[in-house]
């Protein structure tokens, strides 16, 4: 999946996965030391995240039911807790750094292949 400005269609994330079962938003990005240039990964529904076991510090930012982007939290480190944003219906990760994301932005997933 790739992650879409709504407003430009611009691709602003080329490489998106989506986490959309209990285990998938469970596990997230758990263990990984390395990401892909231009990943992401979509949790949904999600509201809050973790980050044990993790080990890279992680962008995280908070998407409401329009899929606008309502809150962020930069640079979350390994063994956080990130408290419930109230407006989010799902939270999008991305490797600390690597894409800087406006609030306010509406985003959209879209099949690469298409």
């Amino acid at each position: 999946m790739q992650l879409i400005d709504s407003q430009t269609q611009e691709i602003l994330l080329p490489s998106v996965e989506v986490a959309s079962t209990i285990w998938q938003r469970f596990r997230g990005l758990m263990f990984r030391r390395k990401f892909c240039e231009g990943y992401g990964l979509w949790l949904q529904p999600c509201r809050s995240i973790h980050t044990m076991w993790m080990r890279v510090p992680i962008d995280v930012y908070f998407i409401d039911q329009d899929g606008r982007i309502v809150e962020h939290r930069l640079r979350v480190t390994p063994w956080s807790i990130v408290v419930p944003c109230q407006d989010s219906r799902s939270v999008l990760e991305v490797p600390s750094g690597t894409k800087s994301l406006v609030i306010g932005t509406s985003v959209y997933l879209k099949d690469r292949n298409r």
